[in-house]
């Protein structure tokens, strides 16, 4: 009896201990409470507690119960399962622990993390401790630490091979990143993750949007079967295209046996390939590679060119692009005529971080000019460097160096080449050695250049001007209101073999503020100062000796701009008078070309001198007129363009014999400038701008701009007439869209010179696009003839395959 009263005493004292530690077979339990019953066999723990297992597994929840007979744990209510020695971490909501067969099942909502490598999410997880295996058939989600994420219907994850088997699959590439990760969806895929390797069966591979630079791209590559190697990855009987997602089929594809991504030669490889045009096969490649969108320049062949043209015959190119180092490339490019001509062009560029240089160079072979020139050659050098010198106490400092020389006066014209450093104007070469320099407190630009005209004889076609400067300096006095400009520039000119032009002009400048007076008229006035240097050598127009002169002009502008505001509209009335004086004669410039109109006439220097001013005394008067339309919605006012007009006339008490005639400012009284824009609605607009001499007689120039747009049609004419002193011109124009989808466009552009009673040019185009296709058809017709041009009526075509190549054969001859 005694002994009985002992041991009821020791299970009613650990029964009420705060903290008691209780031995299983398989369990250690670390609880505040503890309830035993079932003779010993099941141990029932509440109150949040530890349970410890073999030593390496540790197991906390709010409630547990363990039944002896059965070997099995369960728990419930905020479950941490930790797994030292495999270093697994189960957070759960109910745990089973089957410990005979090493089995943990979990129930509801589940978060696994392996080795800090993996984070595992989903419903009902096993995980077998003898075989290291998770699994689910569950919807989960496997994270790993670069944030690719793996969704998964059912799944099974070896811990130790960290191979990963499942259906139903979703990888998202670099989840973090929104704007750069790619999709794969796979029905059946095994992925070793350890040697980043996978097998994969009816894959859709969804690349990021804007992978090839268009957001509105949807790249993807859809397969029969998959596998990954390392930096290699395969798609067996797979589609590929760039094109936006819709019900019908993409503008473009390729199918292809199988497509390679090899990220170590970082190109996409295509074995048995078909370019399809809306399901239409177009070419075959048995083998083709293009650079992956990783790749910015790569060595290889670059789309070959189909062409013909009248002056040359048919043609075809094959470009190669090699790159010589990480700061160097070159691009090559062979073209054979049908008729046995040849061109050799290269284009060599190098650029480093403070320069940027190009070479374009080549030669033609076989060319027959005419009868007495067969089997020509000739050649072509163009160079352009440009180096940023980082001198100190400079802002900037850019060295520019440009060379171009070409042994043909018509080499440019006939063979229309190609490069970024060609002559704009192919009837004359510049060469020219340039220094710009900017500092805080002025500007100085020199150079030395040399200008070669492509006709003539071969000693009166060159022109070099070594050197020329200008500098430039504003600046501010204390105590005077307003501001000042310093300017100096210069050259030396040699023209005509033996005809020289030495000059310096210094020109100081001074622009007061604006001043408002109390009737609201506004005011400003300038002073300029210029001095002339200059000589000459065998030059009709300069002296041997140097002369020098000193000269000044004055301005004073004013004017009152009055507005008138209304529910409707709002209107600005602006009279405006200039101004002029200089004492000084002028140069005799008569014959120089320079055409006034109402957009320069109250400019500083509208003549565009650099050597005197304007001479004698005028004044411009103008007035501008302008009304705008008012709409107000909710609130928001909104101004359109309605009516804009504007006059201009030059009076001066002398006529000025030396000022062009062509503007008519010599007269006492220069024609009227005039401009008048018309918009009745937002659709039709009208632009005119005009001419008139003083006598009101005849408007000497017509230019005549209307537009008008409705829906998808847009069709615009222009008219141009000069006649008088102001020129000889009569052209007409047309341009005309009409769109007749987002995709689909046709364009008609025809010119005609009435003074000649000749047609320049049509040009008709058509054109397809959408987000991944592009393709363009041109017919062109030039009239003009010029030694071994002739006049010529040519077809374009282009396609473009985003974001693969441009496929645009050189121009096709129709005669």
């Amino acid at each position: 009896m005694k002994n009985k009263f002992i041991v009821i005493f020791f299970l009613i004292l650990l029964n009420t201990t705060l903290s008691k530690l209780v031995m299983a077979e398989e369990f250690i339990f670390e609880v505040s409470t503890l309830e035993i019953t079932d003779n010993g066999n099941i141990y029932k723990g509440k109150s949040r507690g530890k349970i410890l297992a073999d030593s390496q597994l540790e197991l906390i929840s709010d409630n547990f119960e363990y039944n002896k007979k059965t070997n099995q744990l369960n728990a419930n209510g905020n479950v941490q399962l930790y797994d030292f020695i495999n270093n697994i971490t189960i957070n759960a909501e109910t745990i089973f622990y089957l410990k005979d067969i090493e089995k943990i099942s979990t129930k509801g909502k589940t978060l696994i993390n392996v080795s800090d490598k993996f984070t595992i999410k989903g419903f009902d997880l096993t995980f077998l401790k003898n075989k290291m295996i998770l699994s689910s058939d569950k919807n989960t989600i496997i994270t790993d630490k670069n944030s690719n994420k793996y969704k998964l219907k059912n799944f099974q994850y070896s811990v130790n091979q960290e191979i990963l088997k499942g259906e139903n699959i979703e990888v998202s590439m670099n989840s973090d990143d929104k704007n750069n990760g790619d999709n794969f969806f796979i029905k059946t895929g095994f992925f070793n993750l350890k040697d980043n390797k996978f097998l994969a069966k009816d894959i859709s591979a969804i690349l990021h949007k804007d992978i090839f630079g268009n957001n509105e791209n949807d790249p993807r590559i859809i397969a029969a079967s998959a596998k990954g190697d390392g930096p290699i990855t395969s798609f067996e009987k797979g589609v590929f295209t760039s094109c936006k997602k819709t019900d019908k089929c993409p503008p473009w594809q390729i199918s292809a046996g199988n497509i390679e991504h090899n990220k170590t030669k970082q190109q996409i490889i295509y074995k048995n390939a078909w370019l399809e045009i809306y399901d239409f096969p177009v070419f075959y490649f048995p083998k083709f590679y293009h650079p992956d969108p990783s790749v910015k320049r790569q060595t290889g062949f670059l789309t070959p060119d189909l062409g013909s043209s009248q002056n040359t015959g048919s043609s075809v190119s094959t470009p190669y692009f090699y790159i010589i180092s990480d700061d160097k490339d070159i691009t090559i490019k062979p073209q054979l005529f049908n008729n046995n001509k040849f061109l050799l062009q290269n284009e060599f560029r190098q650029k480093t971080k403070k320069s940027l240089s190009i070479l374009d160079f080549g030669f033609v072979k076989g060319h027959d000019s005419n009868s007495n020139d067969k089997g020509g050659t000739r050649a072509h050098i163009f160079t352009n460097s440009m180096v940023d010198l980082s001198l100190d106490n400079y802002l900037n400092s850019i060295l520019k160096v440009n060379y171009q020389k070409t042994t043909n006066d018509n080499y440019l014209k006939i063979f229309n080449l190609e490069s970024p450093i060609l002559p704009i104007n192919n009837t004359v070469l510049e060469s020219i050695i340039e220094l710009d320099l900017e500092h805080e407190d002025y500007d100085l630009s020199t150079s030395f250049e040399m200008y070669e005209t492509l006709e003539g004889s071969n000693n009166d076609r060159y022109q070099y001007v070594l050197p020329s400067y200008n500098f430039s300096k504003n600046f501010f006095l204390e105590n005077i209101t307003g501001s000042f400009n310093l300017n100096s520039q210069g050259n030396n000119t040699l023209r005509d073999t033996n005809v020289t032009t030495s000059k310096i002009f210094n020109d100081l400048n001074y622009s007061s503020i604006n001043s408002l007076l109390d009737n609201g008229i506004k005011t400003n006035f300038d002073i300029f100062l210029k001095n002339v240097n200059t000589t000459g050598k065998n030059d009709p127009e300069y002296k041997d000796s140097l002369h020098s002169r000193l000269m000044s002009a004055y301005t004073f502008n004013a004017s009152l701009p009055m507005i008138n505001k209304t529910s409707s509209t709002f209107n600005t009335l602006e009279p405006k008078l200039s101004l002029r004086l200089s004492p000084h004669q002028m140069r005799d410039n008569n014959t120089l070309e320079r055409r006034i109109d109402i957009n320069n006439i109250f400019n500083t220097n509208r003549l565009g001198l650099d050597d005197s001013f304007e001479s004698g005394e005028s004044i411009t008067l103008g007035l501008n007129f302008k009304k705008e339309k008012v709409n107000t919605i909710n609130e928001l006012s909104e101004i359109e363009e309605y009516i804009d007009f504007k006059l201009a006339s030059v009076f001066r008490l002398n006529e000025e014999k030396n000022i062009p005639s062509n503007s008519t400012l010599n007269k006492k009284t220069s024609n009227i400038f005039g401009q008048f824009n018309f918009k009745p609605i937002k659709n039709i607009s009208l632009g005119y701008n005009f001419s008139l001499t003083e006598d009101l007689d005849t408007f000497e120039y017509n230019s005549l701009i209307a537009k008008m747009k409705y829906e998808s049609f847009t069709t615009q004419f222009d008219y141009l007439k000069e006649s008088g002193a102001i020129g000889r011109n009569n052209i007409i124009e047309n341009k005309t869209e009409y769109s007749f989808n987002d995709a689909n466009s046709i364009s008609f552009n025809v010119r005609e010179n009435r003074e000649l009673n000749l047609t320049e040019y049509y040009n008709l185009i058509y054109e397809y696009k959408n987000d991944c296709l592009v393709a363009g058809v041109k017919y062109k017709k030039n009239y003009y003839n010029d030694a071994d041009i002739k006049p010529v009526e040519e077809l374009f075509f282009s396609i473009t395959i985003v974001p693969l190549t441009t496929l645009t054969p050189n121009k096709m001859a129709l005669n």
